[in-house]
């Protein structure tokens, strides 16, 4: 059986009620589904940023799961990296530490297998190879917000996009020694500074978001972002359809 964890429910929303997902257990605010209809199958959401480690380490102590499919959002840093499209993670970087996106001494490199079958899954789908991509990824504990430090990072560290749950991951699969694969949607480009996380903020972030000044560009900004986030959503969904049936090997 093949896992789905997700860092971003809205990224298999439309997956999940499509393929008539329902729910199967819920523990510790993390959901699982199975469907009827894709047996193979079992999704698990609830997994952002460090509790994407708990979801790893719960799904692999399922004895029929085999491999993971890491799914969620992240942050284009370089220009190249376009608004809505899906990346495959083929290189990992971690920071760490609270100055982590400011200082690249706190970086490591962790270990990705590349799977092939998976890379050709992508190149499947979209023979153009623009809009499913394969790229760079690094892990940190904030998203950077302002362009220039989006730049300089994406050039200093050389990678191509910013999340929050990947190194969790592919740490808990590695010593579980199950397969995996780190999927992202690109929700915001490199010129953007968009602000907004993807994660629940609390009562006092709350507030603090309601008194800031809503400007045309800020609105600019976050339509573009849920645009994004639709259009990599029904991207990702062509790609999780075909992983209940796909033979995936190292």
């Amino acid at each position: 059986m093949k896992a789905i964890l997700t860092s971003d429910t809205k990224m298999v929303r439309g997956f999940l009620k499509k393929h008539h997902f329902s729910v199967s257990s819920s523990r510790d605010r993390y959901i699982t589904y199975k469907s009827t209809e894709l047996t193979d199958l079992v999704v698990m959401t609830g997994a952002g940023g460090e509790r994407a480690y708990g979801g790893a380490k719960m799904l692999g102590s399922m004895s029929e799961v085999t491999f993971i499919a890491s799914v969620g959002t992240a942050a284009a840093l370089v220009k190249t990296v376009r608004v809505g499209s899906v990346m495959l993670c083929d290189r990992l970087k971690k920071l760490e530490g609270e100055m982590a996106l400011w200082s690249s001494s706190s970086v490591d490199e962790l270990k990705i297998a590349e799977l092939d079958s998976m890379v050709m899954l992508f190149r499947h789908i979209d023979d153009s190879e623009r809009k499913l991509v394969t790229g760079s990824i690094v892990t940190a504990p904030h998203i950077a917000t302002n362009s220039n430090m989006r730049a300089w990072l994406g050039r200093k560290l050389e990678v191509d996009a910013i999340d929050q749950d990947a190194a969790y991951i592919a740490s808990a699969c590695s010593e579980m020694s199950i397969p995996f694969a780190i999927i992202r949607g690109i929700t915001s480009e490199e010129s953007s500074n968009f602000s907004q996380s993807r994660y629940p903020a609390g009562p006092i972030a709350r507030s603090t978001k309601s008194k800031m000044h809503i400007t045309p560009i800020s609105i600019f900004e976050q339509i573009k972002f849920r645009l994004g986030v639709r259009i990599a959503s029904n991207r990702i969904d062509q790609v999780l359809t075909r992983i209940n049936s796909f033979s995936l090997r190292a």
